[in-house]
């Protein structure tokens, strides 16, 4: 029977005390790529809403890489449920540039409330 392999820490000691070396991630690419308004948003949900699954990808070095994934998946899902609910109901035929631009927003806003339901703010 396989055990589950364990994190292996590293330690430094500061005055006679041993700290843990912890680092958001285990890859340097995923920990200087900047954050989008979804990344942000589940990182902030997961931090205050499931603060032990935080933690742990805190500490296992994994907690950027999944939120980069998260973002990813998001803007991937708002890109398509976009095309869809366009495809559903088209563009008013209108010189109104007002009436497009709201008509496009609430069809923006439809989409962003699906994705975060669906993916933003699901726990990983």
């Amino acid at each position: 029977m396989n055990s589950p392999s364990k994190p292996s820490l590293t330690y430094h000691e500061i005055d006679g005390l041993l700290y843990p070396d912890l680092s958001i991630s285990n890859e340097a690419e995923a920990d200087q790529q900047p954050l989008g308004k979804f990344g942000r948003m589940a990182l902030n949900h997961l931090r205050n809403h499931h603060p032990q699954r935080f933690q742990i990808l805190l500490m296992e070095g994994m907690l950027m890489k999944t939120i980069q994934q998260v973002e990813q998946e998001a803007l991937e899902r708002m890109e398509q449920l976009t095309e869809q609910l366009l495809r559903l109901q088209p563009m008013p035929q209108t010189d109104d540039t007002l009436e497009r631009t709201r008509y496009l927003n609430q069809i923006k806003n439809t989409a962003e409330e699906l994705v975060l339901n669906d993916i933003v703010l699901k726990p990983r």
